[in-house]
């Protein structure tokens, strides 16, 4: 069983280093990325890693234990967004999203059980070693999405599922400002958004591991600490980069738990690290708005043509789901077909998803499907295993889950969904 356990932990770190990369085989092309249906390279490492881990289960003896409440809730999800199935009208898309949410499930198992010490006589994993690959992957994200920025451009490169994109094109994410039009961040994600949302967890992460290191006394921590350090400063300037404003009020609101927690249940020295590391982080955030003031002020104040078309499409997205949502209270209209039953019912309209992943599940899924994801977040929170940056990842987790829609819209974002929570 040592073959398999090893081998769960060589997938798992792999497939950890790859999800932020969006490379894909496209099996159904569509319009827009919420209607297509991909098979993505770090879908197939997550299957060979579960597979591995449920065979090294067959021959590992469990200690007896009971079920925390959470399982039941994610089993009540998965049930009703099963059922949301039968009454989706593009089925096929349906059942792609289902297999998602399953392996997000499969991934969430796998992760908390194969670090639990409590469920086997050794872990299977290493929570850490699962973190720094995770953080170095969002490194090379980070630099990526600093040098987009700087150069106002990206290029191309299907290998890694990356897309061009210009301050000049049509459909790029760009700020408009008397200056002129300015690209925002991509990284390797699909949009600023993305990448702003999954450095906020990066950036927790690295906070926590920074401040709680204590004693050096090999080269490898030497290694692993200058990787911290780099790379939770470089992702704090691609976030800024991103000029995501979810992004910015989750990372902040996360870091205001973070230090409220570290006070409370680590030592006095962890702590004054962690406000070191603060303040450093301000004054970098502060160096870097200083030269994109009418930047940060544009997207503050959403004065402007594109800013008040944001907020106003936003708005008219929650009135959608809304209508949506009475039109199917109990099971939804279908898991994944959000924005294609909106096609189906206003086709001359481009439509997104709702930016409220609570309300984007009641619409696809249904009500008992929206109670099952707020009870299993309220009472993951309750857990008492938790880790000390715990509350911080949930609080930014809700922030993100309360503003925008990707983390259960798009296949990347559900499968993440589980990862970090997995990791608390």
């Amino acid at each position: 069983m040592q073959f398999f356990k090893k081998l769960t932990e060589i997938f798992l770190l792999i497939f950890v280093f790859l999800i932020p990369w969006q490379t894909k085989l496209i099996l159904r092309a569509a319009e827009n990325n919420f209607n297509e249906i991909s098979l993505y390279v770090s879908q197939l490492v997550l299957l060979l890693a579960l597979i591995s881990f449920f065979i090294y289960k067959l021959g590992v003896k469990e200690a007896n234990r009971k079920s925390p409440l959470i399982w039941y809730f994610l089993g009540t999800l998965e049930l009703f967004v099963l059922i949301s199935f039968f009454f989706a009208p593009d089925k096929l898309l349906a059942l792609y999203h289902y297999l998602v949410f399953l392996g997000g499930l499969g991934l969430f198992y796998l992760v908390r059980e194969g670090i639990s010490r409590e469920a086997y006589e050794e872990s299977c994993l290493n929570r850490i070693k699962i973190i720094y690959v995770f953080i170095f992957s969002i490194f090379l994200h980070s630099i990526l999405g600093i040098y987009q920025f700087l150069s106002q451009s990206s290029f191309a490169f299907k290998y890694l599922g990356l897309a061009h994109h210009g301050s000049q094109d049509a459909g790029s994410s760009v700020i408009e400002t008397l200056s002129g039009r300015w690209l925002r961040a991509y990284g390797g994600m699909d949009h600023p958004n993305i990448l702003g949302g999954v450095l906020v967890f990066s950036l927790l992460l690295s906070a926590f591991l920074l401040a709680r290191k204590k004693i050096i006394n090999s080269q490898i921590q030497i290694w692993g600490l200058i990787l911290l350090f780099f790379s939770y400063f470089f992702a704090l300037v691609a976030l800024f980069f991103t000029f995501s404003r979810a992004a910015w009020i989750a990372y902040i609101v996360g870091m205001i738990v973070l230090a409220i927690t570290l006070v409370k249940r680590e030592d006095r020295w962890v702590a004054v690290r962690f406000f070191a590391l603060s303040f450093f982080s301000i004054l970098l955030l502060f160096l870097s708005a200083f030269p994109y003031q009418d930047l940060v002020l544009t997207r503050m104040k959403a004065e402007n043509k594109l800013e008040k078309v944001s907020i106003s499409e936003r708005q008219e997205y929650l009135i959608k789901s809304s209508e949506i949502i009475k039109t199917a209270p109990l099971f939804g209209v279908g898991t994944g077909n959000y924005v294609k039953y909106l096609e189906l019912n206003q086709p001359l309209k481009k439509h997104q998803p709702v930016h409220n992943a609570f309300l984007l599940i009641f619409a696809e899924s249904g009500i008992f499907a929206f109670l099952s994801v707020v009870l299993f977040l309220f009472f993951l929170v309750r857990n008492k295993r938790r880790e000390s940056f715990s509350l911080a990842i949930i609080a930014s987790m809700f922030i993100l889950l309360m503003l925008d829609h990707w983390l259960f819209s798009l296949p990347f974002g559900i499968v993440f969904f589980f990862l970090i929570l997995g990791l608390i």
